[in-house]
Formats: structure tokens, C-alpha cells, sequence
């Protein structure tokens, strides 16, 4: 989105600017005072509010809350990593994943621990990361 965004707010930018100094140029000193060529706060805001510039300030708007939407959402993804889970080696055999199991469980199953975050990471984590690892294919 920043790609178009920021060379067609530049190019917008650079015309408002050059169309402003050769206003400027082109008014006498006699006419500008004469109050002929001024512009009324009326007009000054229809002009800065056309629909090209509100158009360009919503597309900033979207910008921004696209940015603060990825920086929060970016710190809440975990990988899993069912070895860690459960407290094994990367070439753990099955009876090691099993007592790790056993032991995790103990700590952490429903039935043993009333706590309702230990019941959360017990399904979540512990229970999947087992059947993970007691699976040939998924291993």
C-alpha cells in the first residue's frame, strides 16, 4: 500500500507547491491589494477539500491503522515446537516422550491441578504436543 501511496503524495505535494509560487508570481503588488484576486476562506477550503485530497488522507489514515494492526499482531504468534513443549531432545525415543508426558500431566491435567490455565495449556500445548510426537507421520 506505502508504494503508491507515498510517490502520489510526494507528486501531490510538489503541484500544490508549484501551482501556489506561480499564483504568487503572476499577482501585482497593485491587484493583490486591490483585494481583485483574493481569495475568500470559502474558497480556500474548497479547494484544499476536493475529493482527490480527502481521498489521499483516508488512504493515511488506512496506512496507519494497518501499521499499528501489524506491530501489535506480530508479538502474539508462537511457534509450535512440540520437542520444547514437552522437555525432550530432537531425537528423543518414544518411551522418553512418554514419561515426559506422564510427568507434564501430573502437573498439569484437569483432574489434578484445578487451576483453569493449567486445564488451557494442558489441552493446548502438553495434550497436542504428544500426539504430535507419538504420531510416525506428523514426527
Amino acid at each position: 500500500m506505502a508504494l503508491p501511496l507515498v510517490p502520489y503524495t510526494i507528486v501531490k505535494l510538489c503541484r500544490a507547491a508549484t501551482k501556489k509560487a506561480t499564483n504568487i508570481n503572476c499577482q501585482c503588488s497593485v491587484c493583490f491589494h486591490s483585494g481583485k484576486y483574493r481569495k475568500s476562506i470559502f474558497k480556500r477550503i474548497s479547494n484544499f477539500s476536493t475529493y482527490s485530497n480527502l481521498t489521499l488522507v483516508l488512504l493515511w489514515i488506512v496506512m496507519a491503522v494497518l501499521v499499528y494492526y501489524i506491530k501489535h499482531i506480530s508479538t502474539e504468534i508462537q511457534i509450535f515446537e512440540p520437542f520444547s513443549i514437552l522437555g525432550v531432545e530432537t531425537g528423543a525415543s518414544d518411551s522418553e516422550i512418554k514419561k515426559a508426558y506422564r510427568r507434564l500431566s501430573i502437573l498439569y491435567h484437569p483432574d489434578k491441578n484445578p487451576d483453569p490455565e493449567a486445564h488451557k495449556y494442558f489441552v493446548d500445548y502438553i495434550s497436542k504436543a504428544y500426539q504430535a510426537l507419538t504420531d510416525p507421520v506428523s514426527r
